[in-house]
């Protein structure tokens, strides 16, 4: 897979786009939402300091998810320059091709499986030391 045909080529492109223009749009109508709704009711009902509280942690989390998506949307838009450059589709540590299944299910790695669970290290159980 280190060259991709023509054809494998325009399917990643077609996904690489399409889940783009999806994240897109969920994170339009998201702060869309959240901004309409913190907009009209903000100043419709009186609020002590710990209904205030509350409302700015909401907040708070519905950036974080926003954060989230901005990151997977820059991801993405990473891919779709390694799949011009002719480098996607291969492993950026190994240089071993990743596996098309892996490709579709995230689009936007930079690993082969073996890599990536390199990269992120052993999964630490709770309560274990450091």
């Amino acid at each position: 897979m280190a060259e991709l045909s023509p054809g494998t080529h325009s399917e990643f492109k077609d996904l690489l786009a399409e889940r783009k223009r999806r994240l897109w749009a969920e994170l339009r109508d998201e702060i869309f939402r959240s901004t309409g709704e913190s907009l009209a009711n903000q100043y419709d009902i009186p609020q002590d300091v710990g209904d205030s509280s509350i409302l700015d942690m909401l907040s708070d989390a519905g950036l974080a998810v926003a954060d989230i998506r901005r990151e997977e949307l820059t991801q993405l838009e990473e891919a779709q320059r390694r799949l011009e450059e002719g480098t996607y589709g291969k492993c950026e540590r190994c240089g071993r091709p990743i596996g098309a299944q892996r490709l579709n299910l995230v689009p936007f790695t930079r690993y082969c499986v073996s890599c990536q669970t390199d990269v992120e290290g052993p999964a630490k159980g709770p309560g274990t030391k450091l």
